[in-house]
């Protein structure tokens, strides 16, 4: 039962991607990946690092208004 649920969902989520447009950065980033000099670049400025920091800062962020809505809305602070 579980597993035919699970293709069920599998299914009808391949069915939703599928009516989604396809993303207009895939030229973009692949033509950025080809550059030779990309590596020198992220050597001395870590992009990905400063990415996975604001992503998780973002997530405080988010977890922390996410909390305060929740406690003002069950009365817990005001």
């Amino acid at each position: 039962m579980l597993d035919f649920m699970k293709e069920l969902l599998d299914k009808f989520l391949a069915v939703l991607l599928s009516l989604l447009p396809l993303s207009p950065f895939t030229g973009v980033i692949d033509s950025l990946g080809a550059l030779p000099y990309i590596g020198y670049i992220n050597w001395f400025i870590p992009i990905g690092d400063m990415l996975k920091i604001g992503m998780a800062w973002l997530t405080a962020i988010a977890l922390y208004y996410a909390y305060s809505v929740i406690a003002r809305w069950l009365k817990l602070i005001s």
